[in-house]
């Protein structure tokens, strides 16, 4: 799965600023802080054991 992620300029210089700082790279970081996200907000393993949602 690839994914394009648009950053504002300020956020980029942001997170240029704490890779340098870290010593790691943007993706890293990045990639990281989007699992990190993903896993606390996780809602879909509830729906795999239960009948099918249907959103309408």
């Amino acid at each position: 799965m690839a994914w394009t992620l648009r950053l504002s300029e300020h956020e980029e210089a942001a997170l240029h600023a704490q890779a340098v700082l870290e010593g790691r790279s943007k993706q890293e970081i990045t990639r990281d802080a989007l699992r990190t996200y993903l896993e606390r907000q996780r809602t879909w393993e509830d729906y795999l054991s239960d009948e099918p949602v249907v959103f309408s």
